[in-house]
């Protein structure tokens, strides 16, 4: 993943609504969800979200693991006169989901539902993205956050429902988008109960190699010199080496994330996991992605065809962001059309 600060996906088609005697819906109630908490020593607080729709039934699970950031599921935006609801959650995965599976979405360490950010401008003027982008995360976030925590705090989760009667003995699919595409490999590994992966737009070779195969992309297509992709190089090579040394530091960020973040995603690149597993895999790619790069990705289909791994269904998205939009014909995202591949390919 390069190095750059991005926003999830966010449900676009937001709300604007005028401010008095009206209930925003900020609860997780408002969005179909019910919202559980587990308590550990070394995780702090767990929140956890499960659709409502046959809640009281056993089914399969489906387990979203998000993408990178502290963001809330939800953010209200207040200004003057006006609010306005932007989600973080995806909506359009949990309807399609929600019939036949228990869809689940785990927060982030010390991070509520929902928050509330305030503005001085009035419904005309103000900038959503500056504002979102500008979100404080948590202290305990910032503490917490790590592909360890990701990992367990899902395992912990998973135990939970099963114990609870909520899962039907049959399939639990683990989802992950971005940074979540990252952690699910390392979990199906951890947690032998999950049966099925879906990474999408995650992670290929160790994600420090992305920047640098970028300045080297720079340096081929004349953008820079090559004295000067070189020099980049050589100090993004210094700052990975005092990463490593410093692997639990979560005072000291590179590129909008600390120390203790990127060592533990840095230690344990996603082909080194995915090919450990023998459930079936379905990864999703997209050719024009800035963020989640191909040229890393590509390295993992390569290894199971070296492997004699046949557990693999590695698709391009071609001409696709890493929000799945096409920029060659500027098509609205495809998401609806992989979520519908996603649910066909977990029937077979």
């Amino acid at each position: 993943m390069l190095y750059k600060k991005f926003l999830p996906i966010l449900s676009f088609s937001f709300i604007i609504l005028a401010l008095a005697g009206k209930a925003q819906p900020v609860k997780p109630a408002d969005h179909g969800l019910k919202e559980f908490t587990l308590k550990d020593a070394k995780l702090g607080l767990i929140r956890f979200y499960v659709d409502t729709v046959n809640i009281k039934k056993k089914q399969p699970l489906f387990i979203e693991i998000n993408g990178s950031g502290g963001l809330p599921l939800c953010i209200f935006i207040k200004g003057k006169g006006f609010g306005s609801i932007y989600n973080t959650l995806n909506e359009q995965l949990k309807a399609v989901t929600q019939k036949d599976y228990h869809y689940i979405i785990l927060g982030k360490p010390g991070t509520p539902f929902c928050d509330t950010i305030k503005t001085n401008d009035d419904a005309k003027h103000f900038d959503a993205h500056k504002l979102i982008d500008n979100y404080k995360y948590s202290a305990e976030y910032t503490r917490q956050l790590s592909l360890g925590w990701r990992v367990n705090a899902t395992k912990k989760v998973i135990s939970y429902l099963i114990s609870h009667d909520y899962w039907d003995g049959t399939k639990i699919a683990a989802y992950g988008y971005s940074e979540g595409g990252q952690v699910v490999p390392s979990l199906a590994v951890a947690d032998k109960r999950i049966t099925h992966v879906i990474d999408v737009v995650g992670s290929g070779l160790n994600q420090f190699y992305d920047n640098i195969m970028a300045w080297r992309l720079k340096a081929a297509k004349g953008e820079v010199s090559y004295q000067k992709a070189q020099d980049s190089i050589d100090v993004e090579l210094k700052k990975i080496k005092e990463i490593y040394a410093d692997p639990t530091n979560t005072q000291l960020e590179y590129a909008g994330h600390t120390y203790k973040r990127w060592a533990s995603f840095g230690l344990n690149p996603s082909f080194e996991k995915l090919r450990l597993l023998n459930i079936p895999i379905y990864m999703i790619v997209a050719t024009a992605d800035e963020n989640s790069p191909i040229y890393g990705l590509d390295y993992v289909p390569l290894e199971f065809i070296r492997l004699g791994k046949t557990n693999l269904t590695y698709e391009p998205c071609v001409g696709c962001d890493h929000y799945l939009n096409n920029v060659d014909t500027a098509k609205a995202s495809v998401h609806e059309n992989y979520n519908a591949k996603i649910l066909k390919w977990l029937a077979q």
